[in-house]
C-alpha cells in the first residue's frame, strides 16, 4: 500500500479533505462550531424561562388561594364588591376594564377547578339592588354629555388612586352603555370591511398579473405608512 509520502499531490489533498470532512461536525449544512454558542444560549435561556414560568405559576396559585379564602361562602353582593376591588388593581396597571374582567374570570375559574368554589348567585333582592344602583349611576351622569365624561375619565385615570380608578370604571361603563348601538354598528361595519378586503386580496393574489401585483404593492405600502 502506498504511503502518504509516495502518493501524488492530488491524492494527498483528497485524503486531507476527507479527513477534515469526517472531523468537522455539521448541523443543517453548517459547521457545528458556528452554532455551538447560540444553541448553548438557547438552552440556558430556556431553562431560565421555564424556571421563571414555574415561579409565576406558583405565585399565582398562592394568590388564587388567598382570593379563595376571601370569597368562599360570601354573599353575591360581597362577591361583586371583591370583583370590583380586584379589577381596580388591574386597571391601576394600565389595563382596560375588559382586560381586567377577563383576568377576574380566569381567577374564578381556577378557584372553581382547584377548590370546588361555588360562585354565589344573585338573589332577587340583590337583583333589585343592582338595578337601583344602575339607575342611580345613570342619573348621576345624566347632566354630562359624552365629551364631559371622556374628560372626567381621563382626569380620574391620571390621578391613579384606587377611588379615582373605581370612578373611572363607572364612567367608562356609562359611556359604553350610551354608545352600545353605535359601537356595535361600527364593529359590524369594520368586520364587513375587513372581510371584503381579505376577499379582494385573495382574488388579486390568484390573478397572477402585473396589474394585480401593482395593486397589492400599493395596498401594502399604504398599510405600512399607517
Amino acid at each position: 500500500m502506498a504511503n502518504k509520502a509516495t502518493m501524488p499531490a492530488q491524492a494527498q489533498e483528497q485524503l486531507v479533505q476527507s479527513a477534515v470532512a469526517v472531523a468537522v461536525e455539521m448541523i443543517g449544512g453548517r459547521p457545528a462550531i458556528e452554532l455551538r454558542d447560540t444553541i448553548f444560549a438557547i438552552g440556558e435561556e430556556t431553562f431560565d424561562a421555564e424556571a421563571l414560568m414555574a415561579r409565576g405559576v406558583a405565585a399565582r396559585d398562592v394568590l388564587d388561594a388567598n382570593l379563595h379564602d376571601i370569597v368562599k361562602g360570601i354573599a353575591y353582593v360581597e362577591f361583586m364588591l371583591v370583583r370590583d376591588y380586584f379589577k381596580s388593581g388591574i386597571v391601576d396597571k394600565g389595563r382596560s376594564d375588559d382586560a381586567a374582567q377577563k383576568v377576574w374570570e380566569r381567577s374564578v375559574n381556577r378557584m372553581v377547578s382547584s377548590f370546588d368554589f361555588v360562585k354565589p348567585k344573585s338573589e332577587a333582592k340583590d337583583a333589585v339592588r343592582k338595578a337601583e344602583a344602575k339607575a342611580k349611576a345613570i342619573a348621576a351622569f345624566e347632566a354630562q354629555d359624552d365629551a364631559a365624561l371622556e374628560d372626567s375619565r381621563a382626569e380620574l385615570l391620571e390621578k391613579g388612586d384606587q377611588a379615582s380608578l373605581r370612578k373611572a370604571l363607572a364612567v367608562g361603563k356609562e359611556l359604553e352603555r350610551r354608545n352600545a348601538d353605535s359601537i356595535k354598528a361600527e364593529t359590524d361595519q369594520r368586520k364587513l370591511l375587513v372581510s371584503k378586503i381579505v376577499t379582494r386580496v385573495k382574488e388579486l393574489s390568484k390573478a397572477n398579473t402585473a396589474d394585480a401585483d401593482d395593486i397589492l404593492t400599493t395596498v401594502l405600502l399604504l398599510l405600512e405608512r399607517s
